[in-house]
């Protein structure tokens, strides 16, 4: 019922136990169950629309008159305390005071088990592809990578872009990037079903002091006697880092239409005929005759009718 202009009301801004809260949307039923008949009298009420409480927020210490405080226990019994510790790592620069979202914790879980899904298929028996003859992290780990397929070779250059970004935020303590870089790393693997141990196994050290216990359980599967720690860090190698294609801009008539890939050292006039003879590059020059063909080696394509 609507008030009349008569009717004495007051509102007063509280603290909503954090405990209630999913993200900024308030578990109604729990604070109504909970919250309302043990600590408030009749005559409190909520409005709220579609069934949805939407809570404001602000940035505050945790403490326990705020009612914000996490416990780390019960963060840990859900998710494991590997995802507590990388979701910890992933909130922001360490020196800079973050907002806690539990929702955020979510996204970590999905790395790890995307992460898991890389070395155990949906029945629970290991997938790794054993590539390499030589025993794996001797003398190098990163030296004896045998597979020279166009995706092996892509894979590998996931693998040591990875590796040296990951040891250069290491030693900034940048340990957010460190996790964000993790989560590309294992997209681009996932989405080429990459299950060969001479990417793997590497990848697994680089995530040990990120995910101790995950690692080291995958790596007593791959038959290691020894402990996961007592294996060589790995060390980026330059020549996986170096691009020898380029994914060029196709433009016409300065509108980008398509992108077009070419090795960097490709012949201008290769590059040109390939381009022309393109069916969607012939689509949007409409039959009319090249004015102009404009490479930039690197950078972009034009062609003008």
């Amino acid at each position: 019922n609507e008030l009349s202009d008569q009717t004495q009301f007051s509102i007063q801004q509280l603290h909503i136990d954090v405990n209630y809260v999913d993200g900024i949307e308030m578990n109604f039923e729990k604070f109504k169950e909970l919250e309302i008949r043990e600590n408030f009298r009749d005559g409190f009420y909520v409005s709220y629309e579609e069934g949805k409480f939407i809570c404001g927020t602000e940035i505050e210490k945790m403490s326990k008159s705020k009612r914000n405080v996490v416990n780390p226990d019960d963060m840990i019994a859900q998710y494991g305390a590997d995802t507590f510790r990388m979701y910890e790592m992933f909130l922001g620069p360490i020196e800079l005071s973050k907002p806690w979202d539990t929702k955020g914790i979510e996204g970590v879980s999905r790395f790890l088990r995307k992460f898991w899904n890389l070395f155990v298929d949906e029945n629970g028996n290991l997938k790794v592809v054993n590539d390499t003859i030589e025993t794996a992290f001797s003398p190098s780990p990163l030296e004896r990578a045998g597979v020279r397929s166009e995706s092996g070779e892509a894979e590998l250059k996931i693998l040591h872009k990875t590796i040296k970004k990951i040891n250069e935020d290491i030693e900034k303590l940048s340990y957010n990037t460190c996790v964000s870089q993790f989560m590309i790393c294992v997209n681009e693997l996932q989405a080429m079903k990459c299950n060969k141990q001479s990417v793997l196994e590497p990848l697994l050290i680089l995530l040990n002091p990120f995910a101790p216990f995950l690692t080291e359980y995958l790596w007593k599967q791959l038959n290691h006697a020894e402990s996961i720690i007592d294996a060589a860090f790995p060390q980026h190698d330059e020549k996986y880092l170096i691009e020898n294609s380029f994914s060029y801009p196709v433009a016409i008539q300065g509108k980008t239409r398509l992108n077009m890939e070419f090795a960097l050292d490709a012949d201008p006039k290769e590059i040109e005929a390939t381009v022309l003879a393109d069916a969607t590059v012939q689509k949007f020059m409409e039959g009319k005759p090249l004015k102009k063909f404009i490479f930039v080696k690197g950078k972009m394509i034009n062609a003008v009718v």
